[in-house]
């Protein structure tokens, strides 16, 4: 059954350290988390040792881990390159899943981000105050270990609103309202729904809602139709006067044996962009990430022929991609739908196989259900086109060839689950 998992910060917000928590408690293993960590000293020069502590604490009457973080480090000013740096490093030799790399990743690059801009700075220049801190890292890599051993990135996240407090918060730059700046602009990029209390203080972090825009796919103030399994608690360090101070996760799974997944469909009209503009345009989408990219040919005002220009993407990656579009093609706006689909694990699997006396090796683009059964195989077309020049024969001859021995490999698999 599909995967799914709600991280509701609803009630009382989320930070680093309750969603860690909430995880640790849920499952995740503490272990692995740790083994992460021990890469911090390595690469981000400011910190000397970490540890991580866990411990169950009582937030209302009810139970909840809690963790935190021994660290002794330097108290300098932290730019954004060393941390951006230091993160790719540890990237590069940590045990993590490619989910999990791209995730903390792109927590790391929206925190600074949302610095640089609400700062009104330089990416380069911009200065790490609060968020400069080893337990910054700690908290992205050990939810990215976390998330990897409870197998969350193989399946469905979702969030509720974002409870943001309220009052004032005093930082380095002074005293503002809740949410912080950093909130704010992360909050208004990813259009997440938040809301005000229950508490007048500062529920919801920088580095928390960073990691919860790289995580959920879709936010809703209703629970999804789906299976509990486990719940984990994360505690947070202050004890709210009406409120537990908690973060709850739930994971579950959901009947039916197909992947479910949230994307969004960019849209914009085009009667004046040249076809050479738009085929670089589409290279330039599918290379950076995008699921899709396409055009539909359309008539516009004053009987002008033109285009329709479609994009999916991650919702995470909406704001890139429409700014992407807006500087290739001058478009003046951009629509924007979020759409809810349903998709089969995709992978690859290598054949050899002699053609014309010689031994080619060819890929086979394999689609599963989430109970593992295979549904359609299909061998990559340039591998067909290569062979073909290499044999002199017609690539449907060579397509022919290799389809038979896909189709051995699909009986094959299907006799031995039976």
């Amino acid at each position: 059954m599909p995967q799914i998992t709600v991280i509701d910060p609803s009630i009382a917000g989320i930070s680093g350290d309750m969603l860690l928590g909430g995880l640790i408690d849920a499952g995740g293993d503490v272990e692995t988390i740790r083994e992460i960590l021990q890469l911090i000293p390595k690469h981000f020069p400011r910190c000397k040792s970490i540890n991580l502590e866990t411990k169950h604490v009582w937030s209302h009457g009810f139970k909840a881990s809690c963790i935190e973080f021994k660290i002794s480090e330097g108290d300098e000013e932290i730019q954004i390159g060393k941390m951006l740096q230091a993160a790719k490093d540890m990237t590069k030799e940590a045990k993590l899943s490619k989910r999990a790399v791209d995730f903390a990743l792109g927590s790391v690059n929206l925190l600074i981000n949302a610095e640089s801009k609400v700062h009104g700075t330089n990416f380069s220049n911009t200065h790490l105050h609060e968020a400069g801190s080893a337990d910054t890292l700690a908290d992205i890599f050990g939810v990215a270990a976390a998330c990897d051993s409870l197998k969350l990135f193989d399946g469905e996240i979702s969030s509720t609103p974002v409870a943001v407090g309220g009052g004032s918060v005093t930082f380095s730059h002074g005293t503002l309202a809740v949410p912080a700046p950093a909130v704010m602009e992360i909050l208004t990029m990813h259009h997440i729904p938040m809301k005000g209390g229950p508490e007048t203080v500062e529920l919801t972090t920088p580095t928390g809602i960073a990691m919860l825009a790289n995580l959920a796919h879709i936010f809703s103030p209703i629970y999804p139709e789906m299976i509990p399994d486990k719940v984990g608690y994360g505690a947070g360090r202050r004890q709210l006067i009406s409120s537990p101070n908690l973060l709850r996760i739930v994971l579950g799974s959901r009947e039916g044996s197909i992947m479910n997944e949230v994307i969004d469909m960019l849209e914009t009209n085009l009667d004046d962009v040249s076809g050479e503009v738009l085929a670089h345009t589409l290279q330039r989408l599918i290379d950076s990430g995008a699921k899709d990219a396409w055009l539909t040919a359309a008539q516009f005002k004053k009987n002008r022929p033109g285009n329709v220009l479609h994009v999916l993407c991650k919702v995470q990656d909406t704001e890139k991609f429409s700014r992407m579009i807006m500087e290739e093609t001058g478009t003046l706006g951009i629509r924007h739908q979020r759409w809810d689909r349903f998709i089969l694990d995709r992978g690859f699997k290598t054949l050899n196989i002699e053609i014309a006396g010689k031994r080619f090796e060819v890929r086979v683009k394999l689609a599963r259900d989430t109970a593992g059964n295979l549904i359609r195989a299909k061998p990559e077309f340039d591998d067909i086109g290569s062979i073909s020049k290499a044999v002199s024969m017609p690539a449907r001859y060579i397509e022919q060839i290799v389809s038979r021995e896909i189709e051995r490999l699909v009986m094959s698999e299907r006799e031995h689950l039976a």
